[in-house]
């Protein structure tokens, strides 16, 4: 059983990728829309993909009782991503047309999100309700995304790089409890 503030750190964790995109957007595009538009699309997108994911590891859970194995593993896959996208350059990162419109705004979405899917498939140990854990990730993920575009505005030269890192770091410590309990 996970605790609120494990929740909250996984939520922090899946919020890191949708941070460093909306800076690198915000780095351009930084008006009230580009705002609204990133921080409901990310946080809907991270609210859904944990359900989407907790229904299929409770499929797996019944073909499968080394479940926790399964989701550590994609947690530390997870893990592994993040620390290889912050290593990536800023110019790498930002977009030259506005990325906060109609498909090109969907893929963003789904790519940061993706990461969820796989929380969500580890989230089916948990045997509470899924429902709260979505909407506390969901949420915090558009709070995270809007201060993302924010920072990205304010300061042209901090990349997020390490915030990445420690949300990496944090994914790994949640692999191995799942791996140990």
């Amino acid at each position: 059983m996970l605790s609120f503030v494990e929740i909250l750190m996984i939520a922090f964790a899946m919020s890191v990728d949708a941070f460093s995109v909306s800076f690198g957007i915000g780095c351009r595009y930084n008006t009230f829309r580009h705002y609204f538009r990133l921080g409901w699309h990310f946080g809907l997108f991270q609210f859904l993909m944990p359900l989407i994911g907790a229904f299929i590891g409770k499929v797996m859970l019944g073909f499968t009782s080394r479940l926790n194995m399964i989701a550590a593993g994609i947690l530390f896959y997870i893990a592994y991503k993040m620390i290889r996208e912050s290593r990536k350059s800023n110019e790498e990162k930002c977009s030259t047309s506005d990325p906060t419109k109609g498909l090109s705004l969907i893929m963003l979405s789904l790519a940061t999100s993706m990461d969820a899917l796989g929380v969500g498939i580890s989230l089916a140990l948990y045997m509470g309700n899924i429902f709260f854990p979505a909407v506390v990730i969901g949420f915090v993920c558009g709070i995270v995304t809007l201060f993302g575009v924010y920072f990205g505005n304010v300061s042209k030269r901090f990349t997020g790089k390490y915030a990445e890192i420690m949300g990496a770091v944090v994914l790994i410590f949640i692999g191995i409890k799942f791996l140990v309990v």
